[in-house]
């Protein structure tokens, strides 16, 4: 069934889109979620480590200033700067014994030494160290802030380490520092495995937990020159967060200012990593997700089966009165929309057996043949009584064995049957409908044939419904009228009795031919101008030319009598499709054309016309001719040579 199926498709698709909808809506949620938290947690980091090294930092240069407000140290450096170096004074002794104790207490630092502005060592507490060139870069370098010095380094991260300077009356003394407390403190990071905890020094000196200072630019040269690029080189205000790229992976750094310290703390992870735990959810999601639309595909099924299942029981019932079981009813009894169609339904059927049993009885009570044409099938039936009047036996409904084509139409009428008979095919109405068939006793009655086309909203001919009327009687009398007709000597026209004989023959055959007729009474106007003016002759040429005029207009269908004097009656047959207002404009125009008399002058002709139309037979012959006369007397009084209605 196409419905269930249909709306199984519907609630499907719907119950995926619905449950798809949620899915994607959840990741999004869930992706957003995520890579927030990933990024506070990355932010959370820096911050921590920033706060931790700061305050290491600031230790270091606490250190620094106590070794530098030292009196023995201030009492050397007085020396050195009074151009004093002597290594065997007691200032230099003392500075020196003071140096080393320092340096091998537990405060971390490995050295100290004394240099000039040019970097070269005039004291250490390692003596190997005097004289030499450190070789130091100490440009911009201020004074008790930490610095990493990777001269020299190695590719192990235990050979740097760090330094704070102090300026000693033009001379610098450097402290330098383990680096041991700096990896523990990268160590101890609470952070993903995927992340990495870089820190630079005022001079972008970077250290991470494997690499430090120029090792980190020749072994990862262009992931930290990208780097660089990204983080360093951006205006550091409190924490700046950024998105870099290194090759095909994505990261995300926040990097914060250690504060007096001047470092600068970047955490900085893989980007798809903030993804892994909502994966993870979003998996799970999923797969609940794909479980509730299976059992939203199953409920909906199911829910369609249920709904549908009254629609099979009308569709066998219709099956089944379509086959002819006319006993076939809806057995639906539930008080819901289904039960209302189905008694309505029921009701329907019921009524229509009983107007069709009336149709059947009303038919067959009737001398009248009803024939239906179906064009979707192409077949032909008849009403039973079809075989009281005609003793054809058709093999088959097919239209090709039927009797409106096996008919035997007298041969004077065939070409018209046919003709019309080809119009009906294409839904056309008829021409001519009156003929002559051969009836069941071999002797040809006169018929007249009625058609109604039926057509769906698209305009096809679905069929065509039609009545046979047996009006052989009428017929014949109008032909034995015709035969006994007295004609106008004159005009060669009926004359006033015979046109009245013929209209009143007329009003009987308008009940079977369901159509109505016209009369036009036609008067010449100033008539006797033609006989006073030209001669009585004249007159006479005038009244046969306006009978032959009107003869020439009418002579398909309709007669025309001379009604007396000047004046003529035209019935017209058919006034639907023969209009009366163009049958007498149309006289008007031909009498105004005029002819040429025996005098040969030029004679135009103008009548008055006045026109009744007649649609039954309630009215009797001289009615229906005196309202066309009284239409007529109208016309002449507002003016003459002009037609009009008695009615309009």
């Amino acid at each position: 069934m196409k419905v269930r199926n249909s709306l199984i498709l519907v609630f499907t698709l719907f119950a995926i889109l619905a449950v798809a909808s949620f899915s994607i809506f959840s990741g999004m949620q869930l992706k957003g979620a995520a890579e927030s938290q990933y990024d506070k947690m990355i932010s959370s980091v820096a911050q921590t480590q920033a706060r931790s090294f700061d305050q290491y930092f600031s230790l270091l240069a606490a250190q620094v200033k106590t070794i530098n407000e030292n009196y023995a140290v201030q009492a050397m450096s007085k020396e050195i700067s009074d151009g004093k170096v002597d290594k065997e004074s007691d200032n230099f002794k003392a500075a020196l014994d003071y140096l080393a104790a320092y340096v091998e207490s537990d405060s971390g630092i490995t050295k100290i030494i004394l240099t000039d502005d040019n970097g070269k060592v005039i004291m250490a507490n390692d003596k190997g160290y005097i004289g030499t060139t450190a070789e130091i870069d100490l440009e911009n370098v201020v004074d008790y802030r930490v610095y990493v010095d990777a001269a020299g380094s190695s590719s192990k991260s235990s050979q740097y380490e760090l330094y704070v300077k102090s300026d000693l009356a033009g001379y610098n003394l450097l402290v330098y520092f383990e680096n041991a407390r700096i990896t523990r403190m990268f160590s101890q990071s609470t952070f993903p495995t995927n992340g990495r905890i870089v820190i630079a020094d005022p001079k972008d000196m970077l250290l991470d937990t494997t690499f430090v200072g120029s090792l980190a630019a020749d072994k990862l040269a262009s992931e930290y020159a990208a780097f660089k690029d990204y983080i360093l080189n951006v205006t550091v205000s409190g924490v700046v967060k950024t998105r870099y790229e290194i090759g095909k992976n994505e990261r995300i750094a926040h990097m914060v200012s250690t504060g007096e310290s001047d470092w600068t703390v970047i955490a900085l992870a893989e980007a798809n990593k903030a993804y892994a735990y909502s994966n993870d959810a979003s998996g799970t999601i999923n797969g609940i997700a794909i479980l509730v639309a299976v059992v939203l595909c199953a409920a909906s099924i199911v829910l369609v089966v249920i709904i549908t299942k009254p629609l099979y029981k009308i569709e066998e019932t219709l099956l089944k009165i379509k086959r002819g079981d006319h006993e076939a009813r809806i057995d639906i009894l539930a008080n819901n929309e289904y039960g209302e169609i189905a008694r309505a339904f029921n009701d329907l059927v019921d009524n229509i057996i009983v107007s069709e049993g009336r149709y059947r009885t009303i038919i067959e009570m009737s001398d009248n043949i009803i024939f239906e044409w179906n064009f979707k099938t192409n077949e032909v039936t008849f009403s039973q009584n079809f075989n009281k009047k005609f003793s054809y036996r058709a093999p088959s409904d097919h239209f090709g064995d039927s009797f409106l084509l096996k008919c035997k139409v007298h041969p004077d009428d065939a070409d018209r049957y046919k003709a019309d008979l080809e119009k009906l095919s294409k839904g056309e109405d008829f021409k001519h409908n009156e003929y002559r068939w051969k009836n069941i006793y071999g002797d040809y009655i006169w018929i007249l044939m009625r058609t109604a086309t039926i057509r769906d909203r698209e305009n096809n001919i679905i069929k065509v419904v039609g009545v046979i009327v047996d009006i052989d009687r009428a017929k014949k009398s109008e032909k034995l009228l015709t035969t006994r007709a007295s004609f106008d000597s004159l005009t060669g026209l009926y004359n006033r009795e015979t046109i009245e004989t013929a209209i009143n023959n007329e009003i009987d055959l308008i009940a079977a031919r369901k159509n109505q007729f016209a009369i036009l009474f036609v008067d010449i106007d100033d008539f006797k101008i033609y006989n006073d003016k030209y001669s009585h002759a004249t007159g006479d040429q005038v009244l046969k030319f306006t009978a032959d005029s009107i003869q020439s207009i009418i002579s398909e269908f309709g007669m025309a009598g001379r009604y007396g004097g000047d004046e003529f009656i035209v019935c017209i047959r058919n006034a639907e499709t023969n209009d009366p207002s163009r049958v007498a404009q149309e006289l008007l125009n031909k009498l105004k054309e005029g002819f040429t008399c025996d005098s040969g002058e030029k004679l135009t002709v103008n009548v008055s016309i006045g026109i009744s139309i007649i649609s039954d037979n309630s009215k009797r012959v001289d009615e229906i001719i005196g309202m066309a006369d009284d239409a007529m007397y109208r016309i002449k009084k507002s003016g003459k040579s002009n037609f009009g209605y008695l009615d309009r």
